[in-house]
């Protein structure tokens, strides 16, 4: 029994990691049965549940639910409850999955990562041959930004979340690639990889680029290998080289050194975050420990928008940076508890030298110092799913090293028995 339930585990957990590629309303079909699955699987072992793990994991999430006694606006306040169920679900699932299933699905951690390159790859490529069916391949690449977010259902996605899975596939890549792969499957991954990084150029999105190359070079100089040199520096001078050479990715990049407010001409994605960040910065003081609930916390902003920016009010921008949006919604008291999660398991990965959890947790959070990736379900259910499940990449002994053992006992008994 315990077996069947280990396979199925791993079964579900290829699927949520093919999500990208799953229509969304199919998808909490997948998480509920993981998780009951899970439930099932540490009930029926003699393992405890993981009480410390599932408390500082799941903090947030309690933050959320506490707010909501304090919150004005508590349609909203549910709403959003539903869309970050991810950071409690998976802490959950986790918490009360056996050690052996654990191990089981790290085990194949490289098939996980190979589910979640090609759903990706299919996405993009997906909805580019979809698009073309309606617009030229120019105005494909073209509107492919503005198209992506609008027109394909169930796939529809935001540019900055499909960059997002772009760049942690990319980075999956690094560590397939460390790993060692024959050759057909290393050229296909760098095909892959090629074209991934295609879309990633088309849409451009300053965040997960930044955040991606900041965390290859710290990969690169860390696993300190020939093949990751070539081909991050293959990488690198594709990106560096469409950077200075399109006028028009030239152009994205260069808004960064040009900070000004809402209220000017050139209206820019830079100048935008500016001004939200001016007007959040205002009210944090009034938000305090415990923020103004999670229902409030946005719409408070907008007040704020309402009275100095107006072109920031009628589109309803939220903090477009994770922590102030935190901040605003459970205070000082739940951003901490955030923060004390993602540094603990940061600081225990780099001790254990766990390298694929640094490299997502550094990702996630440089990409929100710039969005509320934990307010859109392409964000909060694949930072969820990936770090909690990454968290215990050396915390339990490999099945494998098992069945090993204990191939190599029946082995040494079946020799015993000829010289007897």
């Amino acid at each position: 029994m315990q077996t069947k339930l280990r396979k199925a585990l791993g079964l579900v957990s290829m699927i949520i990691a093919f999500m990208p590629a799953i229509p969304r309303g199919v998808r909490p079909i997948f998480l509920g049965v993981f998780l009951l699955l899970s439930i099932i699987d540490g009930l029926k072992s003699n393992d405890k549940f993981k009480w410390s793990y599932f408390l500082m994991a799941s903090s947030l999430y309690v933050f959320y639910l506490l707010s909501l006694t304090y919150t004005s606006d508590l349609e909203y306040g549910l709403k959003k409850i539903g869309t970050a169920i991810p950071l409690l679900l998976f802490p959950l699932a986790f918490a009360f999955m056996s050690k052996a299933s654990i191990r089981y699905i790290l085990d194949r951690k490289y098939r996980l990562m190979w589910c979640y390159i090609i759903a990706t790859t299919v996405l993009c490529v997906g909805a580019f041959i979809t698009f073309n069916f309606d617009y030229s391949f120019s105005d494909s690449i073209l509107h492919y930004v503005n198209i992506i977010r609008s027109r394909i259902y169930g796939w529809k996605i935001h540019p900055i979340y499909l960059s997002m899975h772009i760049a942690v596939s990319l980075i999956m890549a690094l560590f397939i690639v460390r790993k060692g792969l024959g050759i057909l499957r290393w050229f296909a991954l760098i095909l892959i990889s090629l074209i991934l990084l295609f879309f990633l150029m088309i849409m451009i999105k300053k965040g997960p680029i930044i955040a991606l190359i900041l965390v290859g070079f710290l990969l690169v100089f860390l696993f300190n290998n020939n093949k990751l040199y070539i081909v991050f520096g293959l990488f690198s001078a594709i990106v560096i080289g469409t950077i200075t050479l399109n006028p028009k990715v030239n152009k994205r990049f260069t808004e960064l050194l040009q900070v000004q407010d809402a209220q000017s001409k050139n209206l820019t994605s830079t100048s935008i975050r500016y001004s939200i960040f001016q007007c959040a910065e205002e009210i944090i003081p009034e938000a305090g420990f415990f923020g103004f609930g999670i229902g409030d916390g946005k719409s408070e902003l907008i007040n704020c928008f309402e009275e100095e920016m107006e072109f920031l009010a009628e589109n309803k921008y939220n903090s477009h940076n994770q922590y102030l949006g935190l901040l605003l919604k459970v205070g000082y008291l739940g951003l901490f508890f955030f923060a004390l999660f993602l540094i603990y398991y940061l600081v225990d990965a780099f001790r254990k030298k766990n390298y694929i959890l640094v490299a997502l947790i550094l990702f996630y959070a440089l990409v929100m110092l710039a969005e509320n990736i934990l307010e859109r379900e392409n964000g909060v259910l694949f930072f969820s799913f990936f770090v909690n499940l990454f968290i215990f990449t050396y915390s339990f002994k490999s099945t494998k090293d098992k069945e090993i053992q204990v191939d190599t006992s029946i082995s040494e008994i079946q020799y015993l028995e000829s010289q007897s």
